[in-house]
């Protein structure tokens, strides 16, 4: 038996990434051969580049000007990303149109969507990224599953376009979605699902330490800065950190995010560079739902802000691993918190993470097959 699976496994983002490639490890390791159906249009592929060839919004534009001083280092983090594509994924032929992506998809016995926000049609921005090929819309030829699929905030819109998508969803053999909102939404139309964790939570510290790589030009200690967002609450407090610490802080994020915070940048980051970061940071300051899984599942001490309502996965997630209070707001952090941070504040996560980790692969081992 041999699954293909579908999902976001490039733009680079250390998100989708490591997603991906946690996984394809899940189902090689518990169901046997699997490939990742290499699928990118130009548009999503001119989209996500690090300094864009093809600007067709104004977003784009300010992103080449910001970047011009940066741009070797952004063309090594390309390249780096790249490399982790070839080497730790396991990929079919590139594929793209969605015509090339439903042929290749014939010779598998299975096919997996999922996960991250793949049945997301409406994200603002992300037009190039949304489309109807991950609700697997063309004629059913072998088993269909999907794991942790996402729709994101539309979930709030999706019944606007249903007759869209619905039907091929009702195709499925197994359904698993990633929020409690997604299961909510398809369980209301009649459709049997399951929640599942989000792919990277699916492997622990030692399996990303196994491929994670030490950076270049990275001072030895350091206080890490990670989120998408990098508004002034988290370069408040990553100042903070530094500060408390005694360490300089590093920011991995490309302008415009973050322009004159005065936090050094260091950008020629891939997918294992960044475990790397993480792993050994002194202190992390995110607010990104990934940098949250990663320093949690490194058991590295970290704060993930917010600007007064908290993200649901990251809140849904810390809830259930006893690391609620890492979840706090840039106003809630002084030098007593980082006084307060302790090894011990990790010891009840392992069981707890195990019991997540489980119900999980226990669906991926019964349906992938």
């Amino acid at each position: 038996m041999s699954s293909g699976t579908l999902t976001y496994h490039t733009g680079y983002n250390y998100g989708a990434s490591l997603q991906a490639y946690a996984l394809q490890t899940i189902i090689k390791r518990e169901c046997g051969p699997n490939q990742i159906i290499n699928f990118e249009t130009l548009d999503f592929v001119h989209s996500r580049e690090m300094l864009t060839k093809h600007p067709k919004r104004l977003k784009e534009v300010v992103k080449i000007l910001t970047r011009i001083p940066y741009a070797s280092a952004l063309r090594k983090r390309q390249q780096l990303f790249d490399a982790f594509t070839d080497e730790q994924l396991d990929t079919t032929e590139l594929c793209r149109t969605r015509e090339e992506a439903i042929e290749v998809a014939k010779r598998f016995d299975c096919l997996v969507c999922g996960s991250d926000q793949i049945w997301n049609l409406g994200a603002p921005g992300d037009e190039y990224a949304a489309n109807t090929l991950f609700f697997l819309d063309f004629p059913k030829g072998q088993r269909r599953v999907s794991y942790a699929a996402s729709f994101g905030g539309w979930v709030k819109h999706a019944a606007e376009r249903e007759d869209e998508f619905l039907p091929w969803v009702r195709e499925f053999d197994a359904g698993s979605v990633r929020e409690i909102s997604g299961y909510e939404y398809l369980q209301s139309k009649g459709v049997d699902c399951c929640v599942n964790v989000d792919p990277t939570l699916l492997l622990d510290a030692d399996d990303y330490r196994a491929i994670e790589r030490k950076p270049a030009n990275v001072p030895k200690k350091y206080v890490l800065l990670f989120g998408w967002s990098t508004n002034r609450d988290v370069i408040s407090v990553t100042k903070k950190a530094g500060k408390f610490f005694g360490v300089p802080a590093i920011n991995i994020v490309p302008p415009p995010r973050a322009i004159g915070s005065g936090i050094k940048r260091v950008l020629d980051i891939g997918p294992r560079e960044f475990l790397y970061l993480v792993d050994h940071a002194e202190f992390v300051v995110t607010n990104s739902f990934h940098g949250t899984v990663f320093s949690s599942i490194f058991g590295k001490q970290y704060a993930s802000i917010h600007g007064g309502t908290p993200d649901t996965r990251m809140k849904s997630v810390l809830d259930f691993l006893g690391l609620s209070d890492r979840l706090v707001t840039a106003d809630g952090i002084d030098d007593s918190y980082f006084m307060g941070l302790s090894e011990s504040d990790f010891d009840g996560m392992s069981s707890k993470l195990a019991e997540l980790r489980k119900a999980s692969i226990d669906y991926i081992r019964k349906n992938v097959r």
